[in-house]
This record gives structure tokens, C-alpha cells and sequence, in this order.
């Protein structure tokens, strides 16, 4: 099992309520999850979302602990999650963005949905992976959706990891306040992860107009 340092925050920001949502599950001698959701905006119970799809990926984790990460298990909890929305969505729509990193041994299975990103650099700067947005003419094309579980499938990557690599997974409450270049230079230079999470929210707390969230995570 490898060990890693990590930090997270969730900030409110400029609005009047916080829609993203992030989560931690280690669990030891196996493997450990990291989820950030942000729920979406303008549509009712955006938090209520983020924070479903938040618990019923933990949940999913911690009941499949004998189960190696794989593709086929990010879509079981993925449909798991897609049942839980409409589960709690009423007659209401509700949706949520989704960014994961599942670390076991010295391999990460990430997978996305909708515009929440993940950023993975190594010790020199070189960024091994990075999330591509599903998103087009500014509408969110992959997501958890009130009844719409059918079209939902996060897309996944593995990544093998090297000591010393940095994971970012962020809302986009975060990217769209920084700079691409300030975010990954901070996130290479930075002398620890704290440092990383100090910084961002330095800047967000000047520039940000969203909800701004992130786990930022260091293998050793």
C-alpha cells in the first residue's frame, strides 16, 4: 500500500450556498478514494446531488473493499449513484459533476464526468494526465442527472504513479479563478500540499465568483 499525504477544502465563495461536495475514504492496507462533485448550478438541489453521488461512491468503496479497482467497478458505483439521484430528486431535476481518484499500490483509476478536473504531475512538471471537459457550448454533455442514468458513464483513465507525483482534483469554482499557468506552476513548486491549498484558496478568496473546491493529494 502506498502512502500519500493529502489535503481538501470546500469553500462557499461568492454564493449564497455551497454545491460542491468532496470525500475521503481510506481504507487501510487496500486503497484510497477521492471524490469532488459540484452540483449544478441553477437547477434545484444542486448540493443534494454532489452530496449523494459523494456518499454512494464511499459507500460503494467500503462495501466492495475485496473488490480490485477496475473500470467495471467505477460503473457499478456509478449506477448505484444514478439510482440514488433519482431516489432523491422527487419531481425535482438535480444534477452533478463528478471527479474521483481511487489510489491502490501505485496505480490511480480516475474517471470524470462533466467539467470538475483532475491534474496529475510528476516531480519535474510534467503533467502525466489531465481531464478533458465534457462540455459543449458551455452545456455539461456527461453528468449524474435526474433520470437520465441511462447516459451516464464517467470517463476513466489509469494512471501508473511515481514518488513525489501530485493529484489535483478540483471543482471549477478553482480553475476558473487561477490561471492555468499559477495553478500547475503552485501545484509543482509549492513545498507541500498544504502549501498548494493555501495558496489556491489565497487567490480564490480574491478572484472567485463560485463554490471552489479541491483535494490535493502528494505520493511519497
Amino acid at each position: 500500500m502506498s502512502k500519500m499525504k493529502y489535503v481538501q477544502f470546500s469553500e462557499i465563495g461568492k454564493r449564497s450556498n455551497n454545491e460542491d461536495c468532496c470525500s475521503v475514504v481510506d481504507i487501510p492496507g487496500k486503497r484510497t478514494l477521492f471524490v469532488v462533485c459540484d452540483g449544478m448550478g441553477g437547477h434545484f438541489g444542486g448540493e443534494i446531488a454532489s452530496r449523494t453521488v459523494c456518499d454512494v461512491f464511499s459507500a460503494y468503496w467500503q462495501k466492495h473493499v475485496e473488490v480490485d479497482d477496475s473500470p467495471e467497478k467505477i460503473e457499478g458505483a456509478t449506477a448505484a449513484a444514478s439510482e440514488a439521484i433519482d431516489r432523491e430528486s422527487g419531481r425535482n431535476q438535480m444534477g452533478t459533476t463528478l471527479v474521483m481518484a481511487s489510489v491502490e499500490g501505485r496505480k490511480a483509476h480516475i474517471a470524470h464526468a462533466g467539467d470538475s478536473r483532475c491534474y496529475i504531475i510528476d516531480i519535474k512538471g510534467y503533467v502525466k494526465y489531465r481531464t478533458i471537459d465534457h462540455e459543449d457550448r458551455g452545456y455539461i454533455t456527461n453528468s449524474f442527472f435526474t433520470g437520465m442514468s441511462q447516459d451516464t458513464h464517467p470517463e476513466v483513465k489509469v494512471v501508473e504513479l511515481e514518488p513525489l507525483d501530485r493529484i489535483l482534483l478540483c471543482s471549477d469554482g478553482l480553475y476558473k479563478a487561477i490561471d492555468d499557468e499559477t495553478l500547475l506552476h503552485t501545484l509543482h513548486c509549492a513545498r507541500d500540499v498544504r502549501q498548494v491549498m493555501e495558496k489556491y484558496i489565497a487567490i480564490c478568496h480574491q478572484t472567485a465568483s463560485d463554490n471552489y473546491s479541491a483535494i490535493i493529494i502528494e505520493m511519497e
